[in-house]
């Protein structure tokens, strides 16, 4: 007798989703809301929807030699961070947050 074991996500709709694939941008192109990983560092930023609207502020910009690369975590910008250390993880990411 086999056992056939489900490994696919299914969010419940009370629970935020969380972002499964890796999409990886330089820093001064973030335009969507969302919890990115910062390589250079490995520290977490959180980018709400008003940081990124036009008009709005805290906006922030990099400038380095090198290109600053963020990997998004989540698309929510309040994932807590255990959840976003552990998805960090598993990509192989050293975290510094």
């Amino acid at each position: 007798m086999s056992t056939k074991r489900t490994t696919s996500y299914t969010p419940q709709t009370e629970r935020p989703q969380y972002t499964r694939r890796n999409v990886t941008v330089p820093f001064n192109e973030i335009n969507e809301e969302g919890t990115y990983y910062f390589h250079p560092t490995g520290w977490l930023y959180r980018v709400p929807a008003d940081s990124i609207s036009l008009g709005h502020s805290p906006m922030m910009n990099i400038c380095s030699l090198e290109e600053c690369y963020v990997t998004k975590v989540s698309d929510d910008p309040w994932i807590p961070l255990n959840k976003a250390r552990e998805i960090c993880s598993n990509w192989d990411f050293s975290v510094n947050f």
